[in-house]
């Protein structure tokens, strides 16, 4: 035999050998057991983004509003009431001028509804704590939860909408919407009273209406629902993060824009990949 037909021999017998032992499983199941740790620690971690946010009609005198935005906590045996208290605590630290809250408080039993609401009440900011539903209020109860909610003092906006500021030229439309999963949303009702050249701004749990709320000349649209995918797995080839279209972030249209955030808490299981949970700190520019 030659000394290549030798080699290739020696190699064949060690691969073989390699593959009859134990190891690949070993090593695949540590390596899962890692990720999956890995996944569970980063479920109850908080991370903050900061995103500067230009809007050409806002007044003058709110450049530099700064807007607490948290979304999906999902209170259940999946999302522990410790872990939304310190998020709670975070956002406070930040010392906002306004909270804006877009849906998804609750999964599982009504039994979560109350703990969350009281836990969410202690969100402080001058100019107050303002909320939409998501899917999962509604699939859990979602008239409880707008009932406990508002008993708290939070605004909860169910297709409608407010005037915020004062009357001296420092004012802006919030609107917010109910549920598109439910067949809920009315954009139109949620703009009910906005003057047509005022700078508005809409909660939104579902970021699939952003195609209408660019139509409604809506400036900015805030929307969760996504969890940012939750779990995300990096593209070795490119060395990137696979995304859905619209899943996480900012985008623009026109002259129309939306943030959605990653959310705090979890759904199906409690983990989290390379997507930690998010409190985003939304600071509003004049152009």
């Amino acid at each position: 035999m030659s000394e290549t037909g030798t080699k290739r021999t020696k190699l064949s017998a060690r691969i073989n050998a390699y593959v009859a032992s134990d190891k690949p499983l070993r090593k695949l199941a540590g390596d899962l057991s890692k990720r999956a740790k890995e996944a569970m620690n980063e479920a109850t971690t908080l991370s903050l983004e900061r995103i500067d946010i230009r809007l050409g009609r806002l007044p003058k005198k709110l450049d530099g509003l700064k807007c607490v935005h948290l979304s999906d906590i999902h209170h259940s045996p999946l999302t522990e009431l410790k872990h939304i208290e310190r998020a709670v605590k975070f956002a406070n630290r930040l010392k906002p001028d306004i909270v804006l809250l877009t849906g998804d408080y609750v999964s599982h039993d009504s039994d979560y509804i109350a703990p969350v609401a009281e836990t969410l009440a202690k969100l402080r900011s001058p100019m107050g704590t303002f909320a939409c539903l998501g899917n999962h209020d509604h699939w859990t109860d979602a008239a409880m939860v707008t009932e406990l909610f508002r008993g708290e003092g939070i605004t909860m906006l169910v297709n409608e909408g407010l005037r915020l500021g004062d009357d001296d030229g420092a004012s802006f439309w919030l609107g917010g919407v109910d549920d598109h999963m439910v067949g809920q949303t009315d954009i139109a009702a949620a703009l009910t009273g906005s003057y047509p050249d005022e700078v508005k701004i809409l909660l939104a749990h579902n970021p699939v209406i952003f195609r209408q709320a660019v139509k409604k000349h809506v400036d900015l649209t805030l929307s969760g629902h996504t969890h940012g995918g939750q779990v995300k797995l990096r593209d070795k080839e490119k060395n990137m993060i696979r995304r859905r279209k619209l899943s996480s972030g900012l985008h623009e249209r026109n002259s129309s824009q939306i943030y959605i955030t990653r959310g705090i808490g979890t759904v199906v299981l409690p983990v989290r990949y390379q997507c930690p949970p998010e409190i985003t700190l939304l600071t509003l520019r004049s152009v």
